[in-house]
């Protein structure tokens, strides 16, 4: 089912010259928003009840950190308004704040070295993010290269993906390796 949407989204790029998948819907958002103000609830009870000391402490926590910041946080991203162009040259990530539209990321397919996800921390349960390593990018959102370990060889540039979009995670990933494979330059045969 995935591969049939994606490989339609492919066709519509191929005979539209563009494809934008714009952010999230806004049930999403309101349950992450409802989610973080009833876990700080429960620090909040536990206030209430008379926790003392170290239970009183991370009760404090819980109500600062998932009452009030995260909510915060999560509104004001979300009032970015992300969205993503795909052409059959490249792949442009948009973020638009009031009225001015900014380029995050802009990669053209013929610097896409791999496209996968990563995990922030090493923790197991992080959610596993978009990411394209590129040879190079443009757009404010770029990151430094990456290279190997031990040997400093470059191996590009990390473009993660991490913006609500009108596509779930794993959909995003098919859909950008798929789109590589049918619009990067096949090397001349010889």
């Amino acid at each position: 089912m995935k591969q049939e949407r994606n490989a339609h989204r492919l066709d519509l790029v191929e005979e539209n010259g563009r494809l934008v998948i714009g952010r999230a819907q806004k049930g999403a958002i309101i349950g992450r928003v409802v989610g973080s103000v009833l876990i700080g609830l429960l620090g909040l009870a536990a206030l209430v009840l008379g926790a003392d000391g170290f239970v009183g402490v991370c009760g404090f926590l819980l109500l600062i950190v998932f009452g009030i910041v995260l909510p915060i946080v999560v509104v004001k991203r979300h009032n970015q308004d992300h969205s993503l162009e795909l052409t059959p040259e490249a792949f442009t990530l948009f973020r638009r704040v009031g009225r001015t539209q900014e380029t995050v990321h802009r990669v053209s397919w013929s610097n896409v070295l791999s496209v996968g996800t990563v995990r922030f921390g090493n923790q197991p349960e992080a959610p596993n993010i978009p990411s394209v390593v590129v040879l190079g990018a443009s757009g404010i959102g770029r990151r430094p290269t990456v290279r190997t370990l031990f040997m400093r060889e470059i191996r590009g540039e990390r473009v993660t993906l991490n913006q609500p979009l009108a596509i779930g995670r794993w959909e995003l990933v098919g859909l950008l390796a798929e789109a590589q494979k049918r619009f990067a330059p096949k090397p001349a045969e010889q």
